[in-house]
């Protein structure tokens, strides 16, 4: 079996002391005194999109200064979510003739022709490059962003061997549980700026987590329950206080009642008259204590998650019509298939392998649609564009106020949105969703829509395609999960290049 070869002395941990984090236009910190012990090995890291994953990440490798606080370690390498551009070295290593990057290069099925063509390769096979780079280079610690994007389940298995090999410091993100709960002996999670480690995978993590969850909000309820009790209570000593009151006061008495007088002056002499007054505002301190309690505790499953798009069935006898062809995909490939057709009511899962023409296939699907026809079409990566918030901006009031509601119920904080300059990956591919569902599309075409996203925002959107479309669905995923509750017809290609209907 391969090894690494450690070409130095490496980190034994990484420890964030008091770490905060916040971008130039953050309103508040992205991070917020982050306390934190990653050992040896590999650690899971957690949270909704935008919570600060990937500044963890930089933050740990040395790319970014935190704003508080101190980080302890020999920094490192990240691996960024993105395969946009090429990464540095990477000349270095198709032609270093290291044994090392030879061993990488055949466990990663990297070939020398990718140098060539880099513009016209799969996202799945820049990945792949991008990967086999960072752990030849062997550094004391690899950041890694959302690894297993954009590849197919054998690809998804070479990653996950060749990350298992490493043995630095490795931090991962990951929508991936399978992959998390595979390599990371812990995990951090990430909520509202604060972090929590967790012993064991995403799996045995999430489950503590909703036990953690799931015991506060009985705490709260319990805190709730006595607050009203004390209340109650309180509400009735002062009347009893108010009436004791009324019975010690002099006004009512005949001013030669001199009996009555002495006794209401024995009363007020023995402190009677407090005691009443004294016992309301115990009960009262109590229930403002509780109160304070309550303005501490964040009541957990409270927020509306969760989309509607209902679409709208087409009235037509098919949306897309291509006699049996083939479409050239470059370097003497090409993609061979027979008639197809995408009805109104069709849901369509199309797969094969990273290469194999799934996205050239979906480019000829939408320059040949109707140009009546409404359609939803997210792409496999969304291009690096600042004037994305600058275009929700422009909308009218109304449109803006929906979007942004429908971002928010897919799981991820407003706030954290409107105070960053760019949304991270999973924010902008949420952005086009809550977009997408204030349309009324006939057709749904989603080129690997779980990219990016966290796990939270994967099951809401399963469940609003699922309970709520009722347009056509065209659908490219290598989550086999997620195409099976979704779709009930397969496109697949195979290595041959050829599509079979299934």
């Amino acid at each position: 079996m391969y090894r690494v070869h450690y070409r130095g002395s490496m980190a034994c941990f990484l420890s964030f002391n008091n770490v905060s984090f916040s971008y130039p236009s953050s309103i508040k910190p992205v991070l917020e005194n982050i306390n934190a012990q990653f050992p040896l090995g590999w650690t899971g890291i957690s949270g909704d999109n935008g919570a600060g994953k990937t500044t963890l990440l930089l933050l740990a490798a040395g790319l970014e200064t935190p704003s508080a606080g101190s980080i302890r370690g020999d920094g490192g390498i990240y691996c960024p979510q993105r395969t946009d551009y090429p990464p540095g070295s990477w000349e270095d290593f198709f032609y270093s003739g290291d044994p090392d990057a030879d061993r990488l290069m055949n466990r990663l099925r990297i070939n020398a022709g990718f140098m060539g063509r880099w513009d016209t390769a799969s996202h799945g096979e820049r990945k792949r490059v991008q990967l086999g780079i960072a752990l030849w280079k062997n550094p004391p610690l690899l950041a890694v962003d959302e690894p297993t994007n954009h590849l197919d389940r054998d690809g998804r298995d070479l990653i996950a061997a060749n990350l298992e090999e490493y043995r630095g410091i490795g931090l991962l993100v990951s929508h991936d549980r399978a992959l998390l709960d595979r390599l990371c002996g812990n995990c951090l999670f990430i909520h509202g700026g604060s972090a929590v480690m967790r012993p064991g995978g995403i799996s045995q993590g999430m489950a503590e987590e909703e036990r953690e969850a799931l015991a506060g909000r009985r705490r709260r309820q319990t805190l709730v329950y006595e607050r009203g009790r004390l209340a109650a209570e309180a509400d009735s000593r002062r009347r009893l206080a108010e009436s004791a009151k009324n019975r010690l006061s002099k006004k009512q008495v005949d001013p030669n009642d001199r009996d009555a007088k002495g006794k209401i002056n024995l009363a007020k002499l023995s402190g009677k008259d407090a005691s009443g007054t004294r016992l309301y505002k115990n009960m009262q301190n109590r229930v403002n204590r509780i109160d304070r309690t309550l303005e501490k505790t964040q009541a957990t499953g409270e927020q509306k998650k969760g989309l509607t798009l209902r679409g709208a069935k087409a009235r037509a006898d098919f949306l897309w019509h291509s006699p049996a062809g083939e479409i050239s995909l470059g370097e003497g490939r090409s993609l061979r298939f027979p008639e197809l057709i995408i009805l109104p009511q069709s849901r369509i899962a199309l797969t094969g392998p990273n290469g194999a023409g799934k996205s050239t296939l979906i480019r000829r699907i939408l320059a040949e649609l109707p140009p009546h026809l409404d359609t939803l079409y997210l792409p496999q990566e969304i291009p690096v564009e600042e004037g994305l918030l600058q275009e929700i901006q422009k909308q009218d009031e109304k449109t803006r106020g929906e979007i942004i509601a429908r971002f928010s119920r897919l799981g991820s904080a407003p706030a954290s949105l409107l105070q960053s300059a760019l949304p991270s990956p999973g924010e902008a591919r949420k952005l086009m969703i809550a977009c997408g569902v204030l349309t009324n599309p006939s057709l749904i075409i989603m080129d690997e829509p779980t990219n990016h996203l966290d796990l939270t925002s994967i099951r809401l959107l399963e469940e609003m395609l699922i309970k709520e479309v009722e347009a056509a669905l065209f659908l490219v995923s290598h989550d086999d999960l997620f195409l099976s509750r979704l779709t009930n017809q397969e496109w697949s290609i195979n290595a041959e290049g050829i599509l079979r209907i299934q």
